[in-house]
C-alpha cells in the first residue's frame, strides 16, 4: 500500500523526466489521496507531458445503494491484468508518478508511527501509476500507483511497498507500443532495499493538514 508521499522537486519534472508543460508544482510533503498531483505521460504528439490528475481512480462501476465506489489510490500489480478497473488502462494509459520519497505506517504496541522511505542515490523518482481520463464530474481524470510485494527493507514495516520504478524501466513503462501485459511484469520486481533508506518521521504526518518540510524530521525510535 502506498497512501502518502512527497514530491518536493516539482521545479525539475521537466529536466529529470524530459517532459514538457510543467505546470507550478508547490513542494508537497504530505500528498494524500483525492490531492491534485502531477504525472508523466505520453502526449498526442509522442513526447512526454506532465499533466495535474487527481489521485484515486474512481471505477465506472458503483459502490453499495448506488452511491459511487471509493476512489482507487493503489492496484496491485499482481492482479492489475485481471482487475476490471485497471485492466485496459495497463494496456495504453500507464504513467510515471514523481516523487522524493513515501511514508509506511507500522504498528508498535498500540499504536502506529510513520516511516519515511527515499531512494538513496535517485532524491526525485518515479512510481508505476495508470490513469483515466475525465468521464463527467465525478469521474476526473485521476491516477493510481501500483504496489508489490515488500523487499527486506519494506517488510520490516509493512506487507506491501509502491512499485518504483529504475530509469531503463520508466522508458518500458511509457512506451505506447507495448501493449502486452507480460511484458511489462519485470517492472513489478520489488526495488532493491540496499538502495533504500529509512528514518522515522515527524507524526505529525498524521494529519494530512499538515504539510511542511518538518515532516521529514527524522523522531527518535520509541
Amino acid at each position: 500500500m502506498c497512501g502518502r508521499y512527497v514530491l518536493a522537486d516539482g521545479e525539475i519534472l521537466g529536466e529529470r523526466f524530459i517532459a514538457r508543460g510543467v505546470p507550478r508544482i508547490p513542494p508537497s510533503f504530505n500528498v494524500a489521496p483525492t490531492q491534485r498531483m502531477p504525472i508523466v505521460r505520453i502526449g498526442p504528439d509522442g513526447g512526454r507531458t506532465v499533466d495535474l490528475l487527481r489521485w484515486g481512480i474512481v471505477p465506472a462501476w458503483g459502490g453499495r445503494d448506488g452511491k459511487s465506489a471509493p476512489p482507487l489510490f493503489n492496484a496491485r500489480s499482481e492482479t492489475v491484468a485481471e482487475k476490471q478497473s485497471f485492466r485496459n488502462l495497463l494496456s495504453g494509459q500507464r504513467c510515471l508518478v514523481p516523487a522524493n520519497g513515501f511514508y509506511e505506517w507500522s504498528r508498535q504496541g498500540g499504536s502506529k508511527r510513520p516511516y519515511y522511505f527515499s531512494v538513496k542515490d535517485t532524491p526525485l523518482f518515479a512510481f508505476a501509476g495508470l490513469y483515466t481520463e475525465a468521464a463527467g464530474e465525478d469521474r476526473p481524470a485521476a491516477y493510481t500507483i501500483l504496489t508489490t510485494s515488500p523487499n527486506d527493507l519494506l517488510a520490516r514495516y509493512h506487507n506491501r511497498m509502491p512499485v518504483i520504478l529504475r530509469p531503463e524501466d520508466e522508458i518500458a513503462w511509457l512506451d505506447p507500443d507495448e501493449t502486452e501485459p507480460l511484458a511489462l511484469e519485470h517492472c513489478y520486481t520489488p526495488f532493491p532495499a540496499e538502495e533504500m533508506a529509512v528514518h522515522a518521521a515527524n507524526p505529525a504526518v498524521n494529519n494530512v493538514r499538515n504539510n511542511d518540510p518538518s515532516m521529514l524530521d527524522e523522531t527518535p525510535e520509541a
